[in-house]
């Protein structure tokens, strides 16, 4: 019975080590967009954006932004994917992110890190709101494990 008890303890530690921070915030970008008409209502786009990755919540901080993608549309909506890279000097972090056809709610995770955000771990949400004169702005949430 002891040594049931102390395996029951061992599995579940480290569900409880790796339990993850929220985190929340908005993205304010000056974006390059271009597109091409690949058939009727159907189409090719590519994204870029530079900007400021304000954090609200959780370790992440306020950092500058630089974003590429690509992807489709037709009549029944987008889908796409691409990278972003978060930070400057020794504290980088890259995520990857992506929409399925037609969502409105986007995807991202993290894909690598370094300085303080090396080993981190992480995704969540993100909403994309379009601004006039080529600016862009999102508001996204998740959750992070940073490495020890």
């Amino acid at each position: 019975m002891k040594r049931l008890m102390l395996s029951l303890v061992l599995l579940l530690f480290p569900l409880t080590a790796i339990a993850g921070e929220k985190v929340s915030g908005t993205n304010f970008f000056v974006v390059d967009n271009q597109s091409w008409e690949t058939g009727d209502g159907t189409g090719y786009w590519i994204w870029h954006g530079e900007g400021v990755h304000y954090s609200a919540e959780g370790p992440l901080g306020t950092v500058p932004t630089e974003c590429h993608g690509a992807g489709f549309w037709d009549a029944n909506g987008s889908w796409g994917e691409g990278i972003c890279v978060y930070g400057s000097g020794d504290d980088v972090r890259t995520i990857r992110w992506w929409n399925e056809k037609g969502e409105k709610t986007h995807h991202w995770e993290n894909l690598s890190g370094t300085g303080k955000f090396a080993g981190m771990t992480g995704q969540g949400t993100y909403v994309p709101k379009p601004l006039p004169d080529d600016r862009h702005m999102s508001e996204w949430e998740g959750e992070v494990t940073l490495a020890e």
